[in-house]
């Protein structure tokens, strides 16, 4: 009997082991193919409308963000099912307002932005079925406040009257340069992540 009972003990122990290992393994996978993804995600959306406001100028790169951002994301291929999008507590575009997840994430980063430490991706288990990957995105660009900074300065009237035409409920001016726009946010499934691993 007691034999039995330990013979119990260490299989419970070996499984919770192999669990906890197979967990660090997916999390360490979705964290390097969230850095990946999310890398290509801002060399596509940031070198395209770079491209825009120096051939066409910032009215027309407004109107080129509005219809082409989520469509330049959905051409990325990861090789792996993975939902990318931004998320920011001060959206412009209202398919960017965050989860309650990604708010928490977000309040997170601001805080530890306001105390001067340096903002790291993470992964976040969000249920038995979906991993979050989350990287802020923080306003170091001068070229962004064009659209993001404040009205009658750096963002034009013209170009303020736009936004506002093509996103009524705007929430995206008045930034700063070092301020946080929001975050990447990376969903995985769970099983693509095993199956990727065996």
């Amino acid at each position: 009997m007691a034999l039995a009972t330990l013979l119990s003990c260490t299989d419970s122990s070996k499984k919770e082991t192999t669990n906890a290992t197979q967990t660090e393994e997916i999390e360490e996978v979705v964290l390097a193919e969230g850095n990946r993804i999310s890398a290509l995600a801002q060399q596509a959306l940031g070198g395209q409308l770079k491209q825009a406001i120096s051939e066409r100028g910032v009215l027309e790169a407004v109107k080129f963000c509005n219809v082409a951002a989520y469509p330049i994301l959905d051409t990325l291929t990861t090789g792996l099912d993975a939902e990318i999008k931004r998320a920011s507590l001060r959206p412009r575009n209202p398919q960017d307002a965050p989860t309650d997840t990604e708010g928490k994430i977000l309040e997170q980063y601001q805080s530890q932005l306001s105390s001067s430490q340096e903002l790291q991706p993470m992964v976040e288990v969000l249920d038995e079925q979906q991993i979050l990957y989350a990287k802020p995105i923080v306003m170091n660009n001068p070229l962004c406040l064009n659209c993001h900074g404040t009205v009658g300065t750096q963002v034009s009237v013209e170009a303020n009257a736009l936004l506002k035409s093509l996103y009524p409920e705007d929430n995206a001016t008045k930034h700063q340069l070092g301020d946080l726009q929001g975050i990447w946010s990376i969903t995985f499934a769970r099983e693509d992540i095993v199956t990727y691993l065996k």
